[in-house]
């Protein structure tokens, strides 16, 4: 890509994040200072790039997934907020105690205008201390566990097989307060102790939301499969892979419509990832700009 070409793109991109509408190549020229028919011919080949399209015969253009991908990752490293900005939020976040995850996705949402979702994870499982087991239906087992710590959890778990009365015990028995992992005596019991473990490592996970009423002010929102899949990523819980600590991610489209922009984080012995969640034509250099600088104050840098 050209340097004009991108600058073409750019301010392509720009627009139709402000407007939601096809973008002119007469608008483009004018703001480039550059001939309609130049513009016209490097349309052509950022639209044979994959980069922009063309809705309508008479219309102008649109950026693609590829195009809005290759915009947010020219923002890449974020500018951070403004200093006064970033020093109030490390007093605030000084002060808040126990509130400091509600606190800290209640900033990151009102800042950038987008939902935002806060994942915490121990860098290790805990140990589990205590668990009783129960059936509930065929290959399904209710698993209530006193973790690391005295914290009481529950799970159900998903089996290939029903454990008898006497597994369950077995299993109750030999996961009590067991310091090394637990072997198996048949391939059975190995799968009901793997899934056990799972369970709640996962369930270690604490999930903060807030602000997922700001996504009804996009344009995007007057689609009911939009807002369907916005609320699925955003309430149901992840395991996925987490952006290293200190570093920031943008996912373009990945999932059908939206766009995540993640900073990843490290507080003592816990990891973690903010997201804020949006349309794919997404604010990205305000969303970068607020998930680098809070993601940084939340760990005292």
């Amino acid at each position: 890509m050209t340097e004009r070409q991108r600058r073409i793109l750019h301010l392509l991109v720009d627009s139709y994040i402000q407007t939601q509408a096809p973008v002119p190549s007469g608008m483009l020229a004018e703001q480039l200072s550059l001939s309609p028919a130049t513009v016209r011919y490097e349309l052509i080949e950022l639209e044979q790039q994959g980069l922009i399209g063309k809705p309508h015969a008479s219309a102008g253009r649109i950026p693609t997934r590829a195009g809005f991908r290759h915009y947010a990752l020219s923002k890449l490293p974020p500018s951070p907020l403004p200093k006064a900005t970033l020093d109030k939020l490390a007093q605030v976040l000084e002060d808040a105690g126990s509130r400091r995850e509600t606190l800290l996705v209640q900033v990151a949402s009102r800042l950038s205008g987008y939902p935002a979702l806060l994942r915490l994870r121990p860098l290790r499982a805990p140990k589990l201390w205590q668990v009783h087991l129960s059936n509930l239906t065929p290959g399904r087992v209710l698993a209530v566990a006193v973790l690391e710590g005295g914290r009481v959890r529950e799970a159900r778990i998903e089996l290939s097989f029903t454990p008898t009365e006497a597994q369950l015990s077995e299993a109750e028995q030999r996961l009590f307060k067991a310091t090394q992992p637990v072997m198996a005596s048949t391939p059975a019991m190995m799968e009901l102790y793997e899934s056990i473990r799972r369970a709640f490592a996962q369930g270690s996970q604490e999930e903060y939301r807030e602000g997922m009423g700001l996504l009804l002010s996009e344009p995007e929102a007057q689609n009911p499969l939009f807002l369907r899949q916005a609320i699925a990523v955003f309430e149901t819980p992840s395991d996925s892979t987490l952006t290293p600590p200190g570093g920031v991610n943008v996912r373009v489209g990945e999932d059908e419509g939206l766009s995540l922009v993640q900073a990843g984080i490290k507080v003592d012995d816990q990891v973690g990832e903010l997201t804020l969640l949006g349309p794919v034509r997404m604010r990205y250099e305000r969303a970068l700009s607020v998930a680098f600088t809070v993601s940084q104050a939340y760990m005292g840098r």
